[in-house]
């Protein structure tokens, strides 16, 4: 089977365009891309914030300083994607869904970040790996359970 377009619509039964807005902006020290740990382990003293939407800010009120949370974000400084790319971790050349890579096929980051300071509409958090003004698409909890541990 090919990847066009029918191809896919054939498999899947219809594919349809997908719609998101963000929830709020990553307010971060790093003004540029090459700022930018390649993750956010790299500087794990460095603080930046969610500032969430007034609409969406209610969405947060449970999440409290200590807590580990997923932040899925838009990389909306790039437009184009390498399916290939070279890792800023290893210097191999890999395949881009093998590395924390910005230029993606959709562009969604993701980073498992700690969080320092919860006030109504904002979260501090440490573990930044984001670009001031990134959009914040979703936030989720971690959980630290190890498997097998109900």
């Amino acid at each position: 089977m090919g990847n066009d377009p029918l191809t896919i619509i054939a498999m899947t039964g219809q594919l349809a365009a997908i719609s998101m807005q963000p929830i709020g902006l990553i307010r971060a020290p790093y003004a540029s891309l090459t700022e930018v740990p390649r993750h956010g382990g790299l500087s794990p003293k460095v603080k930046a914030r969610i500032e969430l939407l007034p609409e969406f800010a209610e969405g947060a009120r449970d999440i409290r300083a200590g807590d580990t949370i997923l932040v899925l974000f838009y990389f909306d400084r790039h437009h184009d994607y390498d399916l290939v790319t070279t890792s800023r971790k290893t210097g191999q050349i890999m395949g881009v869904f093998s590395t924390r890579s910005p230029r993606r096929p959709n562009g969604i980051g993701a980073s498992v970040v700690t969080v320092t300071h919860a006030a109504p509409g904002e979260l501090e958090f440490t573990g930044v790996d984001m670009v001031d003004g990134t959009p914040v698409l979703d936030i989720k909890p971690v959980d630290t359970t190890p498997v097998g541990v109900t």
